[in-house]
């Protein structure tokens, strides 16, 4: 009873989360593949008052559902699926399969064709969710669980051919068995669903730190991944490149704010297009964006400036037959990370004052100050301190 109880709570617990956290189809289909297992283990341990001829059969095909129905649902955590054809398919093989074992054969040999039938599901799952490197700690431990739960069938159906008696039912080693399969179905089942909810923070800080508009971070989200960066790293070169849309407002003013959006859009797209990979890439504001990249050097960050400022200008925005300007002005600056990012900042920002004043749509980089010209906190993170310049500040 506590077995299925317990079987039954998790089941449970499977359906609320789908219910609460986005609704993926995988937490549904483990939900069934759980109560298939519940009620198989209520079918086995009612045996002794059902006829044996129904009771057996009947729990092997619950077992045979349960199987197919985790398969499909790490396959549906991956993005793939068996589809409805193969699933009804294996579903209907195996058990008439089953069923025809049970009248004509032993049951040693029904023992080893149904475990062959289970690895067969396994198999193909597993040429689907195979370990990727980049797999979180979770989607590792749901593999390697799945892996010995494969190793279960191979040592049951090869284990009869050395001694008959471990597949009775009644066996001491039938019964590890049973609670063996529990045990792993229990840590399977507790490693997806810690798996969805840490997703579903991920998910929800995600949201949190990202402007909607133009998919990069949003101000805050950029300090935290600043601050990330400052905290974990003491000796590293940064650069931070800042961008401002040169005559946005005059753009709001005359064609309204889905004209100024769709403009956002488009340097929010360009900005991610051309960053690398761990460039932590930000709108601060109104009309100024940034990349802050780690590792490099002054002369790329000016190049980096440069690649977008040129796709930009070379890229048209078209909002109701009006041809929309989406260039910019740069400023670029890199210091060791141990002075600070106070310092880096307003470097870059009055190369990027500098870019406006010489007449708007280039990149300027900003001089090195001297170290004894940095702010007395620049050794530690610090936000930004004041409101980034808008296009209207320049004139």
């Amino acid at each position: 009873m506590i077995v299925t109880g317990g079987l039954a709570i998790l089941a449970a617990s499977f359906i609320l989360a789908w219910y609460t956290g986005g609704r993926p189809n995988y937490l549904l289909i483990f939900a069934a593949a759980l109560v298939f297992v519940d009620l198989g283990v209520v079918v086995m341990f009612l045996r002794p008052i059902m006829p044996a001829d129904v009771a057996l059969p009947l729990a092997n095909i619950l077992f045979i559902a349960a199987q197919i129905a985790f398969g499909e649902s790490l396959l549906e955590r991956r993005g793939k699926t068996f589809g409805l054809s193969v699933i009804v398919t294996l579903f209907v093989t195996m058990s008439m399969l089953y069923c025809l074992l049970y009248a004509t054969s032993t049951l040693t040999v029904r023992t080893v064709g149904i475990n062959c039938g289970l690895l067969l599901v396994f198999v193909m799952t597993l040429r689907h969710i195979w370990i990727r490197r980049d797999d979180d700690m979770h989607d590792k431990l749901i593999f390697w669980t799945f892996i010995t739960l494969g190793v279960m069938h191979t040592v049951r159906s090869t284990g009869v051919f050395f001694n008959e008696d471990i597949v009775d039912p009644q066996s001491a080693f039938w019964g590890f068995m049973q609670l063996y399969i529990l045990l792993l179905a229990m840590i399977l089942t507790l490693a997806i669903l810690a798996s969805h909810f840490v997703e579903r923070i991920e998910k929800i800080h995600t949201l949190r730190d990202r402007d909607h508009l133009t998919g990069v971070l949003n101000r805050a989200g950029f300090e935290r991944a600043v601050a990330a960066i400052y905290a974990s790293q003491s000796r590293a070169l940064v650069s931070l490149v800042l961008f401002d849309i040169d005559e946005f407002k005059s753009t709001n003013d005359a064609l309204g704010h889905p004209a100024g959006d769709a403009v956002l859009r488009r340097v929010g797209s360009v900005l991610l297009d051309h960053s690398r990979d761990g460039d932590v890439v930000g709108r601060l504001g109104g009309d100024e964006f940034a990349i802050l990249s780690v590792g490099l050097d002054a002369a790329g960050a000016l190049a980096l400036g440069e690649r977008i400022r040129r796709r930009l200008g070379e890229d048209k925005v078209y909002v109701e037959g009006h041809e929309l300007p989406a260039a910019c002005s740069v400023g670029a600056a890199t210091l060791q990370i141990e002075r600070g990012y106070e310092t880096l900042y307003v470097t870059a920002d009055a190369a990027l004052y500098e870019a406006k004043r010489l007449g708007r749509n280039r990149v300027v980089g900003g001089a090195n100050p001297p170290a004894g010209e940095r702010p007395d906190d620049a050794g530690t993170v610090v936000p930004l301190m004041r409101e980034p310049r808008r296009a209207e500040d320049f004139g």
